[in-house]
């Protein structure tokens, strides 16, 4: 359940301090809550495919397996 106006709690210091600023403070604060959206207000959503997972059998049939030989390093001696 969200808060209505008279759950608010407010506090002002430095530049909210005065009347003024601290009620434009207030405004604002208390307007960007409705920017909120509830369960009901959400858009259905649709998801779509990466492209990696479209084109799979695409790419499973056009892969060539390269094979890259590796050498070892040789290995110094330490004392």
């Amino acid at each position: 359940m969200m808060a209505g106006i008279d759950d608010c709690y407010t506090s002002a210091r430095g530049c909210t301090a005065t009347l003024g600023n601290f009620a434009k403070a207030t405004f604002d604060a208390i307007s960007k809550t409705y920017s909120y959206l509830t369960l009901d207000l959400w858009k259905e959503t649709v998801f779509t495919k990466s492209p990696y997972q479209e084109f799979t059998d695409h790419l499973v049939k056009t892969h060539t397996r390269v094979s890259v030989q590796r050498t070892q390093a040789p290995t110094v001696a330490t004392t």
